[in-house]
């Protein structure tokens, strides 16, 4: 008997069906989501795209998209939708964001200023130094810093960096398949997926609100 091939649930997917009970526990499920692409929001230095404002009881998030998304929503939408095309999966994971920030499960919902991009990249660089590199997404900043440690394919990296625009491809799924400890999400756009995956998440300086930085 042929064996059946198994897809392995994209990240996005997996990271929605954490959340939705904790939704239902506290009683959120069903409240507003207003999204809006947003062009004066600081951009994060490893992403490229419309940022997508997301607000949730009050709380502002960001996801950076590959086009824009306007809509206003309940959390609820995500619960038994398949989330097959991108700009869906995009919208998902900046709820992701809103929702987890509302719930104070995580902090980094914007993106830091520009003029800390620097020493970002220089965290980045000691964090990932020696180390075989492979890049869901564009970032050409992290690509950079990776110099000829770049892979070619996830399984020979010693890390797997994501940003917000590989997190919502089509073949992220294989993400799930990798060990939790090689996974390392880049930036505000990813934020809300990694916590609720358990996954490690870097942005040194990104910002819970516009005004102020928070470690």
């Amino acid at each position: 008997m042929e064996k059946r091939m198994v897809t392995p649930m994209h990240p996005i997917n997996s990271a929605v069906q954490a959340l939705v009970p904790m939704m239902e526990e506290c009683g959120i499920a069903e409240s507003p989501v207003l999204l809006t692409p947003d062009y004066d929001l600081p951009k994060c230095a490893y992403e490229k795209g419309v940022p997508i404002q997301v607000i949730f009881g009050g709380r502002s998030a960001v996801f950076v998209a590959n086009e824009i998304i306007k809509a206003t929503t309940k959390a609820s939408f995500m619960s038994n939708a398949p989330l097959k095309k991108a700009s869906q999966r995009a919208a998902a994971a900046g709820i992701l964001n809103a929702v987890t920030g509302f719930l104070c499960t995580t902090r980094k919902l914007h993106a830091c200023r520009q003029e800390e991009h620097s020493e970002c990249r220089a965290e980045l660089a000691t964090k990932i130094l020696n180390k075989r590199i492979y890049c869901y997404g564009n970032m050409p900043d992290a690509r950079k810093l990776a110099g000829n440690l770049l892979v070619n394919r996830p399984e020979d990296a010693d890390v797997v960096l994501v940003t917000g625009d590989g997190l919502i491809g089509d073949d992220a799924g294989i993400l799930s398949e990798l060990s939790k400890e090689k996974v390392l999400y880049l930036g505000p756009s990813t934020v809300g997926t990694a916590q609720l995956l358990h996954c490690e998440h870097f942005c040194p300086f990104g910002r819970g609100n516009l005004q102020t930085s928070e470690d």
